[in-house]
């Protein structure tokens, strides 16, 4: 009996060791899981193309980000592939931890590569069919320590002719700070086409639908622009192949008015609590010149970026018909691109321009439409207080600033000399007025032309007209 508990006390003491081993196995099994738990991650590296994309030209545009955020990138490779050529546009390598420091990660830093430039650079390209490969791995202990894979063809052509032009209309005579119409014909590959003047483009539109390549674009020479600024036509397609077209036309440079505006304690003590209290973007600087300053520049800028904003959601149709109407009974108090120079005590504190017509009557004056229209915005609008925005179709824009009340909503067609709200001095006004502009894809326009029936007749109407004549001959 004592042999037998004797034998007992020998095979447990022969099992403790072994089990003990067992759980110190398994506990540093598990701990090393844990430390490494971001490296066994099944997400494969992200890959973004800048654009979708079926063609692509001489000199595309196109681009790449990559990056892995879980356990860092070890590879990526990009091969162009046309015909029985296969040209290595990217080929990197990123090492990860060493073999004793598996708890760690590898590079997680976004990549970005201008393919468009590589492939300007590593391959003379050819017209037709091509495939981009693009692969990337990253550091991850899956897939039996090989990570986890992306892997993409895309297939596209080559495509290395641009656009055809041919300009329809004949002479042009635009007014520095006016607007004009020119009509030509685009092939139709075209994806974009108008007028580039300087920084600015004006997209140009079909004038029928049953003749597509047919194209109009109603343009301006921005009042601010160097007179020796070229005007030209562009045609881009979807492979980023661009035709550019000259056509005549004569610019007759103005010189705008400029003046001296004194700035009071009464107009800051006005003007500013009200406009930073509808623009938290303006953050208040206790201090009410440089909160006017602040207003009057930074503002100003937002406001008419805005406003080319929502003139992108305007019409591809004429919505206005005949000349515009100036406000009934109104005087004008300052024009248009009129350069104001700010005072405060004698001192200069600004320059900005004013890209509207300042018109009076008396106060709280019915204020009417110009032209038929839809309404874009009918809110506060920064330094134009209450404001209405009409759209005109084609890109054009009425602005109706500084109302003391708002009569209509957005999205509602209202017709010529319909009452929009009442006049007032919200937003950068010293007295009961109406500030008007008119906008043509955000860019600022001379009112006085299309206030000018005969100059709407002869600069847009007859043209168009023309040019569908001339098409059928």
């Amino acid at each position: 009996m004592q042999s037998k508990r004797h034998l007992d006390r020998q095979h447990e003491s022969r099992l403790g060791p072994l089990a003990i081993l067992l759980i110190l196995i398994i506990v540093l099994i598990l701990a090393g899981v844990v430390a490494s738990w971001r490296r066994w991650e099944g997400a494969p590296p992200v890959v973004r193309l800048n654009r979708d994309f079926k063609t692509l030209g001489r000199k595309p545009a196109l681009s790449m980000d990559v990056q892995d955020p879980g356990s860092g990138l070890k590879a990526i490779s990009v091969t162009l592939r046309q015909k029985d050529q296969a040209v290595n546009l990217v080929d990197e390598q990123y090492p990860g931890p060493e073999f004793l420091t598996f708890w760690k990660i590898g590079d997680r830093t976004p990549k970005t590569f201008d393919l468009g430039k590589l492939i300007a650079e590593k391959y003379k390209v050819q017209d037709g069919p091509a495939t981009l490969e693009i692969s990337a791995s990253d550091h991850s202990f899956r897939s039996f320590f090989h990570g986890n894979h992306f892997e993409e063809h895309h297939d596209f052509a080559f495509d290395l002719y641009p656009p055809r032009l041919e300009v329809f209309s004949d002479q042009h005579y635009v007014n520095q700070g006016g607007a004009e119409c020119v009509v030509f014909r685009v092939s139709p590959d075209a994806e974009t086409y108008g007028v580039q003047a300087g920084p600015y483009f004006f997209p140009a539109y079909p004038i029928d639908a049953q003749k597509p390549d047919l194209k109009f674009s109603i343009f301006a020479f921005a009042y601010n622009l160097d007179p020796k600024t070229p005007l030209k036509i562009v045609a881009r397609d979807a492979a980023g192949n661009e035709a550019v077209a000259d056509f005549w036309y004569k610019l007759f440079p103005k010189q705008f008015h400029k003046s001296d505006i004194q700035i009071e304690d009464a107009f800051l003590q006005k003007v500013v609590p009200e406009i930073l209290s509808h623009t938290p973007e303006i953050k208040d600087q206790g201090d009410l010149v440089k909160d006017f300053v602040e207003i009057n520049s930074r503002l100003r800028k937002i406001n008419h970026a805005n406003l080319a904003a929502l003139s992108e959601k305007s019409q591809p149709r004429f919505l206005w018909d005949g000349a515009f109407l100036q406000l009934s009974n109104s005087q004008v108090e300052a024009s248009f691109a009129d350069h104001r120079t700010y005072f405060y005590q004698g001192k200069i504190i600004d320059h900005q321009d004013h890209v509207g017509f300042d018109l009076s009557v008396v106060q709280q004056y019915p204020i009417e439409a110009a032209n038929d229209g839809v309404v874009l915005y009918a809110d506060y609008f920064g330094i134009y207080g209450n404001c209405v925005l009409i759209d005109h179709g084609y890109g054009l824009v009425s602005l109706y600033g500084h109302l003391s009340s708002i009569d209509v909503k957005p999205g509602q067609a209202v017709k010529k000399k319909q009452v929009l709200g009442r006049s007032g001095a919200t937003g950068l006004a010293a007295g009961d007025h109406l500030h008007f502009g008119l906008f043509l894809q955000g860019v600022p326009v001379n009112p006085t032309e299309w206030w000018d029936g005969k100059w709407i007749k002869d600069h847009i109407l007859d043209r168009l007209k023309a040019a569908v004549e001339k098409s059928q001959t």
